[in-house]
């Protein structure tokens, strides 16, 4: 999870670098405009494992996060076209009721938004998107927390995304009224890992600076670019790790739970149609290397000592390979996108996870053609397979009617 810290630093400082860049433009005009906001709320947790359902299903949770962030001034034609987009760095705090086995988590995340359909000049409905790292669990442990199959780890992944009525009070506060979906996880990187999955209605309130009210007759006056439709072709080399569950069953195993870190690469491709300054869709290809497809665990004692010592073996070296297509949808903001994908194996080495994957992340682009690329890969619409941060190229295509002239001069008469 260390790794994971650090591409946070990274993409944070490649925010903040950002941030200063606009700033240093708009010096000699006027100051960018900058909000503080506190949240409130009050949720319930999905009973998604044995360990949040039943009788131990958790009541309710309450939360509570300050954020601080940095908005679009409407005065150029991408803070139009994607509907006056917004980020910044937040800290988050929640109390699940169970504070034995697991404890009170805190997390630092970076956050971004836009509005998805303004009413009117004072309410709009706006949607958000977070991504950082949460603290303080308290995981499984064979010995002291066993009955916790919901967290492996201390540290993990906070995910979430949330959509909100913004209702503008003064140029000074905003209130927002709104539910966020929030999930928790280490994306296998650590078993046993089910993950915790939590749902709120929330308040907020919003304290703006340096906001000047949005001027339409200025923005009518914007021109916005055509968009020349194209294919984008998207190419991303992956190589991370993840966990396996192991039968227990004539092993010796004292748990299913080996901590052994199996390495994962994957290289995927895929054709991205675009059409829209916000949106992109297409097929993707997905070649995967698995070290932990096939491997066995067991538990021997060793002659020269004594002692009972965990073993484990690789599977077939043709097992670990899998070969899958996808369907592959972004949704673009400035610098970054949001994507998902659903596939299916049609080569499928690993026999343990199933045919039909998904995949959600975000790409932040560090030059025009370059992204940092984080995702998660799950069966089941659920149980993950992998956590992944990467480095993937795009390269842009031609423009559709200059294609078809290129491909017209190659053609006889």
């Amino acid at each position: 999870m260390q790794r994971v810290f650090v591409w946070l630093i990274f993409l944070s400082g490649l925010l903040t670098v950002q941030a200063a860049e606009e700033a240093d433009t708009l010096a000699v005009r006027k100051k960018k405009p900058q909000f503080v906001t506190l949240n409130g709320a009050v949720g319930m947790v999905f009973a998604t494992n044995d360990f949040v359902s039943g009788e131990n299903k958790i009541p309710y949770y309450t939360s509570c996060a300050f954020k601080y962030g940095v908005s679009a001034e409407g005065d150029t034609w991408q803070d139009i076209v994607y509907g006056m987009p917004y980020y910044g760095v937040g800290m988050y705090s929640a109390n699940v009721l169970r504070k034995k086995d697991l404890g009170l988590p805190f997390s630092v995340y970076l956050f971004q938004g836009t509005t998805f359909k303004r009413f009117s000049p004072h309410l709009a409905l706006n949607y958000e998107w977070n991504l950082g790292m949460s603290f303080n669990w308290k995981p499984y442990d064979p010995f002291d927390n066993p009955e916790n199959i919901a967290l492996g780890s201390s540290t993990n992944v906070h995910v979430a995304l949330n959509a909100y009525l913004n209702w503008t009070l003064s140029r000074y506060v905003d209130v927002h009224l709104g539910a966020g979906f929030t999930h928790f996880s280490n994306g296998a990187s650590k078993l046993p890992n089910k993950g915790l999955n939590m749902v709120a209605p929330f308040v907020e309130v919003s304290y703006n600076f340096n906001r000047e009210p949005l001027n339409p007759a200025m923005q009518s006056k914007i021109r916005i670019p055509r968009v020349e439709p194209h294919i984008d072709y998207d190419i991303l080399f992956i190589a991370t790790s993840r966990q396996k569950k192991f039968n227990e069953e004539g092993t010796n195993l004292a748990s299913p739970y080996v901590d052994k870190n199996f390495k994962v690469f994957s290289l995927s491709y895929a054709t991205l149609f675009v059409r829209s300054y916000k949106y992109k869709w297409g097929p993707s290809l997905e070649l995967v290397y698995d070290e932990s497809s096939g491997a066995k665990a067991w538990r021997e004692q060793n002659p020269a000592d004594g002692q009972m010592y965990e073993r484990i073996k690789l599977g077939h070296a043709g097992r670990r390979f899998s070969a899958g297509l996808s369907a592959k949808g972004e949704m673009v903001l400035p610098r970054l996108s949001l994507f998902a994908q659903i596939g299916y194996n049609l080569l499928h080495g690993n026999k343990d996870d199933y045919r039909l994957y998904q995949i959600v992340g975000a790409k932040v682009y560090v030059t025009d053609n370059i992204f940092g690329a984080f995702g998660i890969r799950a069966a089941r619409f659920g149980k993950a397979q992998y956590l992944y941060w990467s480095i993937g190229y795009t390269l842009n295509g031609r423009p559709f009617h200059k294609k078809e002239k290129y491909i017209r001069r190659l053609l006889p008469d």
